[in-house]
């Protein structure tokens, strides 16, 4: 028997993609990578409580100043992981087993390898990169500890899960994908106070919360690596060396996509320290306010990046099978979703900005400050949600270029500029209202970048049927 027939007759997964109804099939992918992205939303907000809980305003900052540098090993996992979800799901879809099986081995094994280098780089070049980052003498101590048991010790792990994560989902399996990523977060929550509190001596929570995270991740990644083995058989799911490849165009093909799944990760976090560091001018309430209203805002959008990342496999499925009308479908009923939900939040933020502030942090001036920049940045969610469904389209069909080019226009090269000009036109609310002025531009481009779609889409089919 063949890899299609074996394929076709045996993985019942493919079902979600080829026959269920599109609601269905929409919410069997979407909904376990949402409840992971809430759950990794929670997994957050609880580090920096119980980090807080000490009081040790350096430990505070060294989780923060952490962050953007912690945050290259999540673009990493994209490159790999959504550039690779791409490349499989198309190659599902067009029936060609061996090359979603030889796609699928050089994900695992060039992501992994990637986070090595990471982590050796980390660890040579840790101590000048920390006063680079914004580590002081206080923090610095901190710092270097929660970078070894994270980025260097926890290289593979933090990457690795994620990886696989949307490996595994790519071929249909999205309820095995989000119980893996699920467990790092829930893990994490409940080894933070453990170590940070009970196991390790006062004065060392900050090592704790990294030692949590670490075990928390390697777990994770077990529990895939156990999946992958228990599913050896599969025609897709491989990690046998010798389906290692750098041939083949597949090297080329994921990269493609996955710079800008992973560039568009890396310049939300340059945005978000560029809005911070214009509004620190006016003040620590300021900041704070700016902060807690970032995170109020992450539940928006972390739901919708759950619900795109996990529809990618189903766009990019039909993609590679030229099955347009359940394309159409798929991409339609997720818009209005995201849409529906979105414009939801909005309301919500808008409406009880001050009562979701205060819930965070009690100081009025903070609750004043970022209860004015929620109801800015609410009107955004819904703009950011069609944004990023489009993007999602385009790394499923792999339209590399529009990709890439939404990816830095939307965080980085729109918004960026926005904020010092109206900075300087409205004082400090002008930053805020960068947000949602960027997405109006980046849906424009979008329209523009989806009509040649379509338009190179109809060629094509006119083409097929003149043949």
């Amino acid at each position: 028997m063949s890899d299609n027939d074996h394929s076709r007759k045996n993985d019942r997964s493919m079902a979600v993609f080829e026959s269920a109804p599109i609601p269905a099939a929409v919410m069997t992918l979407a909904v376990p990578t949402i409840i992971t992205q809430l759950i990794n939303i929670v997994y957050n907000f609880a580090d920096t409580w119980y980090v807080g809980r000490t009081g040790s305003a350096a430990m505070v900052a060294a989780l923060s100043v952490s962050m953007p540098v912690f945050v290259l090993m999540a673009a990493i996992a994209n490159l790999f992981g959504i550039g690779g979800a791409s490349v499989i799901s198309r190659a599902l879809g067009r029936m060609d087993i061996r090359y979603a099986r030889k796609a699928f081995s050089f994900c695992f094994y060039g992501g992994i390898a990637a986070a090595v280098l990471f982590g050796l780089l980390i660890a040579v070049f840790r101590s000048r990169l920390i006063p680079v980052i914004g580590g002081d003498q206080a923090s610095g101590p901190y710092i270097y500890d929660y970078m070894f048991w994270t980025m260097i010790a926890g290289s593979i792990p933090t990457v690795g899960n994620v990886l696989c994560g949307h490996l595994v989902r790519s071929v249909g399996a999205a309820k095995e994908a989000g119980v893996g990523m699920s467990m790092g977060g829930v893990l994490n929550i409940i080894l933070d106070p453990l170590f940070m509190f009970v196991i390790l001596p006062p004065g060392n929570e900050v090592t704790g919360a990294a030692i949590a995270t670490c075990l928390s991740n390697t777990s994770a990644l077990l529990y895939f690596l156990v999946y992958l083995y228990r599913h050896r058989r599969h025609p897709v799911l491989s990690l046998s060396p010798s389906d290692f490849t750098l041939g083949e165009e597949i090297p080329a093909n994921v990269i493609s996509i996955g710079v800008p799944a992973a560039l568009a990760t890396s310049m939300a976090m340059l945005s978000n320290m560029a809005a911070n560091s214009l509004v620190s001018e006016y003040g620590s309430a300021a900041v704070a306010g700016m902060g807690v209203a970032k995170k109020i805002n992450m539940l928006a959008f972390n739901t919708t990046m759950g619900l795109t990342q996990g529809v990618l496999p189903l766009l990019g499925y039909s993609f590679g099978a030229r099955n347009y009308d359940r394309l159409k479908k798929s991409i339609l009923f997720t818009g209005a979703a995201a849409l529906i939900f979105n414009l939801l939040c909005t309301v919500a933020f808008r409406t009880f900005a001050a009562g979701l502030v205060s819930f965070f942090i009690a100081e009025e001036a903070s609750v004043n400050f970022g209860s004015a920049f929620l109801r800015v940045i609410a009107l955004a969610t819904p703009l950011a949600s069609i944004v990023y469904l489009t993007n999602t389209v385009f790394q499923a069909a792999g339209r590399r270029f529009s990709s890439f080019l939404l990816s830095i226009l939307r965080k980085g090269c729109m918004d960026i500029p926005l904020m010092f000009l109206f900075k300087s036109l409205m004082g400090m609310y002008g930053i805020v209202w960068a947000t949602p002025t960027a997405e109006i531009g980046s849906i424009l481009v979008a329209v523009f970048l989806i009509r040649l779609m379509v338009g190179d889409i109809r060629r094509e089919e006119n083409t097929a049927y003149s043949r």
